[in-house]
């Protein structure tokens, strides 16, 4: 099913002595990556720690994103034989599942390290887009198999794809010791229990005729203003929070440059640093800064409402919409994962803080069912995650929309799942 792209099979023909040299150059580049990110690495590092001349390298490789590509294609390649191992026998439809969602989490689990990479070398480059796409259309095919067979509903196999790469993906961050803990065993299982089921508990539910229409304001125009700005420091801070969205939103970090920034937000550079002390410094006060926007946003949405299945029906809906305005959040928050990754997980963990007591009370109520919540948390979290990527911030046109049928299949998702009715 999968193969080796033309790149890997065209290679010039080496003796057993460069083939080796070349494979030791390559493994040496997957360490400095893992440990530095792709933009902290160097070709001078790469060879200083696999012990052969800088000519040696250009002799296999032209530059560090060379050896990068060949990376991603090698991972590719060694996903698509795992599936091609893949059990083969009669298997019942949830036993089908469960072992496409245990290849995931080995997968993901064994490369987590590369997830990182993409997310710094730049969301919206076509090398992150190939890469989640080569993944997505092994499980395209396996969805819309099962539901051919009626194994489950006739979802959107696309959504389901991505949906999954994301609570995968988000199960294999690291929490810490501290946060609730899984075994691989059971995350398998629960994620086949979420994905088949749903989060809807048994109490009855009035469910909105129509999913996708939201009781929010249907539009944000721009971040959110403090409530309050009570001092002129706060006023130049949050300007240049603005302009530095706007920047690194259209460069990504590691091309963005100060001068830019606060030539937009109309300080002058010296006024940078008495609030900044360098741009990773910026960086990680704009993530906390779009996390309180964020958190106050769905906050507004959700006030008043009873039900926890329509708060998180109108929470999905108005996550869209704010990342519909605010794309760059993910560029930046994918970033600070590399660069300042202490940040990058407060970010994850400070959603799903303000997530997990809700959750609770609708277990309690019976409107949630009976899952962890700390699993389910971190999985809704994920698979809206991987959805904004995919429709939201991977589009080439501003301000793109998720369909609406595509929207009301979401919601639906994550209500009831895939099981027929």
């Amino acid at each position: 099913m999968f193969k080796l792209t033309e790149k890997l099979q065209s290679r010039r023909s080496l003796t057993p002595k460069g083939m080796a040299t070349r494979a030791a150059i390559l493994d040496t580049a997957q360490v400095v990556f893992k440990d530095m990110g792709y933009y902290s690495s160097s070709v001078s590092e790469i060879t200083r720690r696999c012990g052969v001349p800088m000519g040696t390298f250009y002799q296999y490789f032209k530059n560090k994103e060379q050896i990068f590509l060949e990376l991603n294609d090698l991972i590719v390649a060694r996903f698509g034989d795992r599936v091609n191992a893949l059990r083969k026998e009669s298997l019942s439809s949830e036993e089908r599942l469960a072992q496409v969602v245990q290849l995931l989490f080995d997968h993901i689990s064994d490369n987590f390290y590369f997830h990182r990479i993409l997310g710094e070398f730049e969301l919206i480059d076509p090398v992150t887009i190939g890469y989640y796409d080569s993944i997505a259309r092994f499980y395209r095919g396996f969805f819309r198999k099962e539901a051919s067979l009626g194994s489950i509903r006739p979802f959107d196999p696309n959504l389901i794809a991505y949906g999954l790469i994301g609570i995968v993906y988000f199960h294999s961050l690291d929490w810490g010791s501290e946060g609730e803990v899984y075994t691989p065993k059971q995350l398998v299982q629960l994620t086949v229990d979420l994905i088949r089921k749903g989060i809807s508990g048994p109490k009855p539910w009035a469910r909105p005729m129509d999913l996708t229409i939201s009781s929010s304001p249907e539009e944000m125009e721009s971040l959110l203003e403090p409530e309050e700005d009570v001092t002129q420091g706060q006023i130049t801070k949050r300007a240049i929070f603005q302009a530095a969205e706007k920047v690194f939103g259209q460069y990504g970090f590691n091309r963005s440059n100060i001068s830019e920034i606060t030539r937009l937000a109309g300080v002058a550079q010296g006024t940078f640093y008495i609030h900044f002390k360098s741009k990773r410094d910026l960086l990680e006060e704009f993530v906390r800064y779009l996390s309180r926007e964020l958190r106050r946003t769905l906050k507004q949405a959700t006030e008043g409402i009873k039900d926890r299945r329509e708060m998180e029906r109108e929470g999905m809906l108005t996550f869209f919409r704010f990342l519909r305005l605010h794309s760059s959040i993910y560029r930046v928050v994918a970033e600070n994962e590399t660069v300042g990754r202490d940040a990058g997980m407060w970010y994850y963990e400070k959603l799903a803080e303000g997530y997990i007591p809700g959750l609770k009370k609708g277990v309690k109520r019976r409107e949630i069912r009976n899952l962890p919540v700390v699993f389910m948390a971190r999985s809704l979290m994920g698979f809206n995650h991987m959805i904004g990527l995919k429709w939201l911030v991977w589009k080439s046109l501003p301000l793109a929309e998720l369909p609406k049928s595509l929207l009301n299949e979401a919601v639906q998702f994550v209500m009831d799942g895939l099981a027929p009715s």
